[in-house]
């Protein structure tokens, strides 16, 4: 197995595992009426599902990508860097508390690609992990903005 393949199959794990997160959390946030805080979680599963597409159509050169099993992945989180811990999320929890959550998510995604685009000895690991790290970047970015755009009145 070739180190960019080993490094997609990561990476598409990464976005797949948030995308289910966020999605469950939205789903769930949804049916208790936090409207407002699902719709936030659900805007971050459609973050994670277009990198994953992009991370898929980057990958069809080097199909089929290794099947790893969940022991095999190499994060320096519990689970992968950008799904968080989901018991931080209840019933109240607020825009604002949601925001900071999905900031954190989104930072150590920003931590692990930028690891990787350090550490990686393939040009083209390097290359891809950069652009990863940039997007996440870009992702932060627009979380701050939305955190920072709330009404005062918004918690």
């Amino acid at each position: 197995m070739t180190e960019l393949a080993h490094f997609l199959a990561h990476a598409l794990a990464l976005e797949n595992q948030a995308s289910q997160r966020y999605g469950e959390l939205a789903r769930h946030l949804d049916l208790v009426g936090n409207h407002d805080t699902a719709a936030l979680f659900g805007k971050m599963a459609d973050f994670s599902r277009m990198h994953a597409d992009e991370i898929n159509t980057i990958a069809k050169p080097h199909a089929p990508l290794p099947v790893l099993q969940p022991w095999q992945y190499e994060w320096t989180t519990p689970e992968p860097p950008e799904v968080g811990d989901s018991s931080l999320v209840g019933t109240t929890t607020s825009v604002r508390q949601a925001l900071g959550l999905a900031i954190a998510n989104e930072r150590r995604g920003w931590e692990y690609y930028n690891h990787i685009a350090v550490t990686a000895t393939d040009g083209e690991t390097r290359r891809l992990a950069r652009t990863f790290a940039t997007e996440e970047a870009e992702h932060v970015l627009t979380l701050e903005r939305w955190l920072t755009a709330l009404r005062p009145n918004i918690v």
